[in-house]
């Protein structure tokens, strides 16, 4: 046999071994992607009743700054999708259809995740970590709306795939890098930290690697600060970041500090714990339990900091006085997401040896991925945007029936960020004043000059 006939079937064995981890991740966030699309609303919309899409859209129209801790690192992004999605209409669409490629790319990167985490994991239940991350109530409202908690859970997806390699010493400024974006695109980055600790403590990176480490580590913080203030005079800009001093309030959130009240948290847990609960279908905790066990012994150290990630998030959704905390228990429900993964691969493999009928098999395979397409029909119908215009409709009237030269004031942020969007964004009324009366919003109209 020749060298070359030789060197083409190692090449075509290697992409066929290759396929599978390449592969599942690949199908998962195609198929998550073709359901945020049908179900992708087409304008703003509210999120667990919060109205931030309109806000974030109409801030990162005009290269704003938006309410803390400011969404530096978001912003450019959205702004770009504006400017790239011009193929839709609408420009919360576009924003909005950035939210879902995030997502998507989310459950692809934790399925490659899973399999990292446990080398031994087939393929098909990485896919089914990715699927039913993706399919969780919290996770695809957010992939179907403008919200920077999709990148949120984009950039935890990326770190749970890095960290079993910085465990080992390797990767470190790469894993450095994303724990710094998850940190300054949102504050619940911080939760993460545990994994950083326990993945340093089992072996620390290389010393070419520990200054470019810190380095990219810190750099997000470096194009946050620098943004606030390059952006402080802006058409719409939040707080006053013209300073070190207005950049560090309006990065350390000061304006709803009496919104965490460690007080409440245990009366808050039950049901924060209720709604973490209703992200998987019931039969999937029973998985989630099993695989928790597989992965304690696979890799204990960096088990206890998964642990130790969901306890500080649980915590702080519980603390946390505002609407739409839920959202924050995305993380939380990644990680569930590969324990029932482990748990499913555990069931499979104890069916196999016990029972070698092979229907009986293939009914219980049918039944796994059954259970995942219910689960998608059963939340996608709840969670749907699809249509939805309702609230840019209503900001639109209100603006075109207003008198020449208006004054509207808003006390709500559904008002006042639906009226902004259709004012700054879609150009309804130039000429009418939006006041927010509870005065931490900027003012938006020919008054505010």
């Amino acid at each position: 046999m020749s060298r070359s006939s030789v060197a083409a079937r190692s090449s075509r064995f290697q992409v066929r071994s290759a396929w599978p981890s390449i592969g599942g991740p690949v199908l998962t966030s195609a198929v998550l992607f073709a359901l945020y699309l049908w179900t992708l609303a087409p304008s703003i919309s509210e999120l667990h009743d919060n109205l931030d899409s309109a806000e974030l859209v109409t801030v990162a129209s005009v290269g704003g700054i938006a309410h803390p801790p400011g969404s530096a690192l978001w912003l450019p992004l959205a702004w770009a999708a504006l400017k790239v999605f011009t193929f839709l209409d609408e420009p919360a669409a576009r924003t909005n259809l950035l939210s879902a490629i995030c997502m998507a790319a989310a459950g692809g990167v934790l399925a490659a995740a899973t399999v990292r985490w446990r080398p031994e994991t087939p393929g098909w239940a990485g896919a089914f970590a990715g699927l039913l991350a993706g399919l969780a109530p919290i996770t695809w409202a957010q992939g179907l709306v403008t919200e920077v908690l999709a990148l949120q859970a984009l950039l935890t997806a990326v770190a749970l795939w890095l960290a079993p390699a910085a465990a080992e010493g390797k990767r470190w400024p790469a894993f450095a890098l994303v724990l710094g974006l998850l940190a300054w695109n949102h504050p619940t980055g911080l939760a993460l930290v545990p994994l950083a600790a326990v993945a340093a403590s089992r072996r620390l990176p290389p010393r070419r690697d520990r200054l470019p480490a810190l380095a990219l580590f810190l750099l997000p913080g470096v194009l946050t600060v620098a943004y606030l203030w390059l952006r402080a005079d802006a058409e719409i800009a939040w707080g006053q970041t013209d300073s070190l001093r207005g950049i560090w309030e309006h990065l350390s959130g000061s304006a709803y500090q009496g919104a965490v009240d460690l007080g409440t948290a245990p009366q808050s847990l039950p049901e924060t714990l209720r709604r973490l609960l209703r992200q998987l279908p019931p039969p999937a905790w029973l998985l989630v339990a099993i695989g928790a066990l597989a992965l304690s012994d696979a890799r204990p150290r960096l088990a206890v900091a998964l642990v130790a990630t969901c306890v500080l998030l649980i915590g702080f959704v519980s603390a946390y006085r505002a609407t739409g905390r839920q959202d924050y228990l995305a993380p939380v429900i990644f990680i569930a997401a590969m324990a029932a993964a482990y748990g499913a691969e555990e069931a499979w493999d104890w069916l196999r040896r016990r029972l070698r009928t092979r229907q009986v098999v293939l009914a219980a395979a049918v039944g796994l991925w059954g259970l995942v397409g219910v689960w998608g029909v059963i939340v996608g119908d709840d969670v749907s945007r699809r249509g939805d215009t309702t609230l840019r409709d209503i900001a639109v009237a209100r603006l075109e029936a207003a008198p020449d030269g208006a004054l509207i004031e808003t006390s709500d942020d559904a008002d006042t960020f639906g009226l902004w969007y259709a004012q700054v964004v879609l150009g309804v009324r130039p000429d009418v004043t939006i006041v927010d009366v509870r005065g931490a919003a900027p003012v938006i109209g020919p008054g505010a000059r």
